[in-house]
């Protein structure tokens, strides 16, 4: 149990401490793949360690059943004699609604994540397969023009995905602006971007009071946005890409990426003055410093505990 405990030490001070120090980390931009996975990894991490946690009591259990001096068997053999009525109606109506209400919770935290799955990617592939429809294709591939008086350029999910833009988005930018909207919204597809932001929003509607994934969901798509700045900018420039967000308005569907609707005032910043190269670099070492601790503590707790070194807990 002593690796158990520790696991649950461990995911408490991710779970506490991991988004401040993170925001922290992230907020300048300069390292945006980086900062990405620190979130990913630290949203992920806390999620398996539970689990983990989980599998561990029961193998515990299962493997000091027979043995009277264990601390978890013992607290399981009570409670199966509260459940079993031995030490009165009243505490085994107490732990029978208490043992409810925990299914009832996780099947509650289950089906709110898959719902919203379901409902993004649906409302997704309907929007999706609406553009197909309705606009006019380009000699882009999966790029379709949409007539529309607003201002605007997204990609959507669906069987294929779609970059739209609207008409009065083309007649408000230059060749040049254009290509490097399209690159951005392009770079969005080729890094699956909206399968990331559509996994964290369903764990964010699962469990809405955990800081860590509902700060995680918006700093996520914030830096999402940094990394297909960076694709596009590489390939058209800094202005083209910067003049072609400041003159869309943002537009875009809920499920979508749109080119100008996450930090547009942060992201223009950047490209207006571009973070130095000892910036990028400082940024990345402590960002790839805080992801190894992150991945490797649990790790290390797991080898640590099976190498009967780890002394923590009871």
């Amino acid at each position: 149990m002593s690796i158990a405990a520790c696991l649950l030490v461990y995911s408490v001070v991710v779970v506490m401490f991991g988004p401040s120090v993170l925001g922290v980390l992230t907020h300048s931009g300069h390292a945006p793949k980086c900062g990405v996975a620190a979130w990913l990894i630290a949203i992920g991490s806390v999620l398996l360690t539970w689990l983990s946690i989980v599998v561990l009591v029961i193998l515990d259990v299962i493997a000091h059943w027979h043995q009277r001096g264990s601390f978890v068997v013992s607290c399981v053999r009570f409670l199966c004699d509260l459940a079993a009525g031995k030490q009165g109606v009243a505490p085994r109506v107490m732990l029978l609604a208490a043992a409810g209400a925990v299914i009832v919770g996780v099947a509650v935290i289950g089906i709110r994540f898959m719902r919203t799955i379901s409902r993004l990617r649906v409302h997704a592939h309907g929007h999706a397969h609406a553009v197909r429809l309705v606009g006019r294709p380009t000699t882009e591939r999966g790029v379709y023009v949409v007539e529309a008086d607003e201002r605007t350029a997204y990609c959507v999910e669906g069987k294929p995905p779609a970059i739209v833009v609207t008409s009065a988005a083309v007649a408000a930018l230059n060749e040049g602006e254009l290509k490097a909207v399209l690159t951005h919204e392009r770079a969005h597809l080729d890094g699956h971007h909206l399968h990331i932001v559509t996994m964290l929003r369903g764990l964010a509607a699962a469990v809405p009071r955990l800081a860590l994934i509902t700060r995680g969901v918006t700093e996520v798509s914030r830096l999402l946005e940094m990394c297909a700045d960076d694709v596009a900018a590489r390939r058209h420039g800094h202005t083209p890409l910067l003049t072609g967000l400041m003159a869309l308005a943002g537009g875009a569907p809920a499920a979508a990426l749109g080119a100008a609707d996450v930090a547009v005032l942060n992201r223009a910043e950047r490209l207006a003055l571009p973070p130095a190269h000892s910036a990028r670099v400082r940024a990345q070492a402590a960002l790839a410093s805080a992801s190894t601790i992150i991945a490797v503590a649990p790790v290390g707790t797991l080898v640590l505990g099976a190498s009967g070194f780890l002394m923590c807990g009871g």
